[in-house]
């Protein structure tokens, strides 16, 4: 009994943690780029959840009632069979979602599961030093039952929400990007009557002129996207966003700030997050197409999101398909360009401090989205009724 009690409290303390990891935020369902993986992935995915209660909530409860209900063997044989049976089929199943569902694995939630296997065994094992044979009955349907209604409520269940809309103060907390947003704005050479954007009480400001941008900027609305163009999530949302300004055309505008996942541009990446291959490259490129030939940005800033993802020189080729690769070179080289690309790094930093998941899209006053969508018709449906769009 002894190795049982032990191998409780370790689980008990192995799912707290991850229960209190799921409440505190620091791996939530937000989905996009710039995570570090295994088990926010996981934990972070549908099946970590039972109709929006983290399934470390009932792995912490069946601990801790095996802990309670040890001190009174033998008299819940039933109890510590069903609990025996109903933790090995947690085990096959959750290590099968992230071999073939999720193909990502979280050590932590890996490390439960082996510690809910050999309970298991020892409950199993203990159970039946004490009886001559191993009778499956009661206690094993009743796990049984259990075990196919998680099953049920994680396949035909509520999903969660892979995107939020929170209100952010970053720029407002941080005197820096008010002098970002300030030289911005007055080292400009453009006309002082060129439209100015502002976000989060005028602690944020962009002129539009001065920045990559989809659409008319005459648009009511003008967002601005922070991505990279590496990030499927970062491209999903371009998909969302395309649909939402079809569906509103000259309603809608976008900036588009390419904010590389990479230490050869960005310093400011968390340890644990791996890099994106070739992103400061096309991060360069698009802000290069854009300066080099702003009529034809568009069709360049969709072809940087094509896939495969390739390297600077053939990505640079393939936009010589329609801006001349001499004007195309010359941009590369115009100081300009690594301004921009300073400025959108520092203003990741800031907007990636609590979540990593890229893309951010300012919207409006002091509300960013960050994640993607479960779907297009979710993204548009909730910003239409953000931006008071018939």
């Amino acid at each position: 009994m002894r190795i049982v009690r032990f191998l409780a409290f370790v689980g008990l303390a192995i799912s707290g943690t991850l229960l209190l990891m799921k409440l505190t935020g620091s791996i939530s369902s937000i989905r996009g780029c710039g995570g570090s993986g295994g088990c926010e992935n996981v934990l972070g995915s549908k099946w970590s959840q039972w109709f929006g209660i983290p399934v470390s909530a009932f792995s912490t409860l069946l601990y801790g009632g095996l802990i309670v209900v040890g001190f009174r063997w033998p008299s819940a044989k039933m109890v510590f069979k069903a609990i025996a049976v109903l933790l090995l089929l947690a085990a096959f199943w959750f290590v099968g979602l992230q071999i073939f569902a999720l193909r990502s694995f979280c050590p932590w939630c890996c490390a439960t599961h082996l510690v809910g296997l050999l309970t298991s065994v020892a409950l199993l094992r203990m159970i039946s030093q004490q009886q001559r044979s191993l009778s499956t009955g009661l206690a094993t349907t009743v796990a049984v039952v259990l075990f196919l209604g998680m099953v049920l409520g994680q396949v035909f269940g509520p999903e969660p929400d892979s995107h939020e809309v929170l209100e952010s103060q970053a720029f407002v907390q941080d005197s820096e990007a008010k002098a970002v947003a300030s030289e911005i704005i007055e080292g400009s050479h453009e006309k002082k009557s060129d439209r100015v954007i502002s976000f989060q009480g005028g602690a944020k400001k962009y002129l539009v002129s001065d920045y990559p941008i989809l659409g008319s900027p005459d648009a009511p609305h003008i967002l601005v996207k922070y991505f990279d163009y590496t990030c499927a999530s970062c491209r999903d949302t371009e998909g969302d966003l395309e649909a939402l300004m079809k569906k509103h055309p000259g309603d809608i505008a976008v900036l588009v700030l390419p904010s590389p996942i990479n230490r050869k541009c960005n310093p400011y990446l968390k340890a644990q997050i791996p890099d994106h291959e070739h992103a400061c490259d096309l991060a360069r490129l698009g802000l290069a197409a854009w300066r080099a030939s702003p009529e034809q940005f568009e069709k360049a800033h969709h072809l940087l999101f094509s896939r495969p993802v390739v390297g600077f020189e053939e990505a640079r080729l393939k936009l010589g398909q329609f801006i001349a690769l001499d004007q195309l070179d010359a941009a590369l080289k115009d100081p300009w360009v690594e301004k921009k690309l300073k400025a959108n790094i520092e203003d990741f930093q800031l907007l990636t401090q609590n979540n990593p998941a890229m893309p951010k899209v300012l919207i409006t006053g002091s509300r960013l989205l960050q994640g993607t969508a479960r779907s297009t018709e979710i993204f548009v449906r909730e910003l239409e009724k953000l931006l008071e769009l018939e």
